[in-house]
């Protein structure tokens, strides 16, 4: 987990920690392997459609650069500044751009453009048709989410607390918000999400918060979290995973705090259970689906949050996001596998490795094709087949 502090005493303890964390018995640092992974007999099968090798994504940094797809086009791009185009579902590629920054946020997609940013916070927009540059725009800090794309703006979020909406079509600014943030964050921010003409947005404070898309007047705020403890790192709830909107509700989860179900029209609070994860949530066939911290990967009914399931066999494996897929649930892993799971009992019924590399960059699920990035740039777009 990557921390990023807010003063440099901070940064002291931190790296105090993680020194006494190394002097750890050998003992101890067996208990913090990954779990080997056993056989499992499948009963479905993640085929490959097409590949594609795009370059490498800055995991040091933790650029968390989800591919967006519009207008039968899945956008990619890489750390080093270079943006694809490729059909959707054949991967035959439609326009390459090279741009002279280094890409840590993205991709957002929509209203016919792409929009990336870069670690000093200039956005770039393209056209969507052939990649051509529109216009770009220099924001306060460091953006390394995906900025959100619709209602006729574009809405970046930064590392140093910031909500900015700038006009889709001329790249000029409408509305700015500020949040203060804590102490000490995780390093990442969660891309904000445009639904009901209202921008939703995980804040590193904890809080979930709701905007007006077209002038950034606040609709309402919710706490995700609260923080516990006295230490710095125990107060760390950030939410770093991408609110999801199904129906009249959204769902958003923290670090070292909660999982919640709420209202999308208020913010009112439907139900809420302890939970920590740095990743967004999945929503499937009634259940809420989560892998947290720990490597384990829970099923909430969406009812009333109560466990459905859990399923503990991929601890410590790093997971990424959960999926929904196909009627199936999939999460990646630290050594390029993923893992399908029956919905219904949690079970593993499937595992595909793409590629050697982590795959911790949240999948994207477009209609019957899984699309997978891995760490060194393999995009992987997948078919689920079930096995007679």
């Amino acid at each position: 987990m990557k921390f990023l502090s807010r003063a440099a005493s901070r940064a002291a303890a931190v790296a105090l920690a993680v020194a006494l964390a190394a002097c750890a018995s050998n003992e101890e640092k067996e208990d913090t392997d990954p779990v080997e992974l056993v056989d499992i007999t499948p009963s479905v099968e993640l085929q490959k459609v097409w590949s594609a090798g795009i370059g490498d994504i800055d995991a040091k940094l933790y650029a968390m650069l989800q591919p967006g797809i519009a207008s039968g086009k899945l956008v990619a791009a890489n750390s080093e500044g270079d943006v694809f185009a490729f059909d959707r579902s054949t991967g035959k590629r439609q326009w390459k751009t090279e741009l002279d920054i280094e890409i840590s946020g993205g991709v957002g997609v929509g209203l016919g453009i792409v929009v990336v940013a870069d670690y000093r916070g200039r956005a770039v927009a393209l056209d969507l048709n052939d990649g051509k540059e529109l216009w770009t725009y220099q924001v306060s800090g460091e953006v390394v989410s995906a900025p959100a794309v619709g209602a006729g703006v574009v809405v970046l979020q930064t590392v140093d607390g910031k909500l900015i909406g700038l006009d889709a079509t001329s790249g000029e600014e409408r509305w700015s918000h500020s949040t203060a943030l804590p102490v000490l964050t995780l390093r990442g921010t969660a891309a904000p999400v445009i639904s009901g003409g209202n921008v939703l947005a995980g804040l590193d404070n904890g809080k979930l918060i709701a905007l007006d898309a077209r002038d950034g007047v606040p609709r309402w705020e919710q706490r995700v979290a609260i923080p516990q403890g006295s230490a710095e790192l125990e107060r760390v709830v950030d939410i770093d995973g991408a609110p999801v909107v199904r129906g009249d509700l959204v769902f958003a989860a923290s670090y070292q705090g909660r999982v919640v179900a709420l209202s999308r029209e208020d913010g009112r609070g439907l139900w809420a259970r302890d939970a920590s994860t740095n990743h967004s949530v999945a929503v499937g066939a009634g259940n809420v689906y989560l892998s947290d911290a720990s490597g384990s990967v829970y099923a909430y009914n969406v009812g009333n949050g109560q466990i459905v399931w859990s399923n503990d066999d991929l601890l410590r494996r790093q997971l990424s996001a959960p999926a929904y897929f196909g009627d199936t649930l999939v999460v990646g892993d630290l050594d390029g596998y993923l893992h399908v799971l029956d919905p219904v009992s949690g079970t593993i019924i499937g595992r595909e490795r793409v590629d050697s590399d982590p795959i911790r960059i949240p999948m994207l699920v477009d209609g019957d094709l899984l699309f997978a990035l891995s760490d060194d740039g393999k995009l992987v777009a997948l078919r689920l087949e079930r096995r007679q």
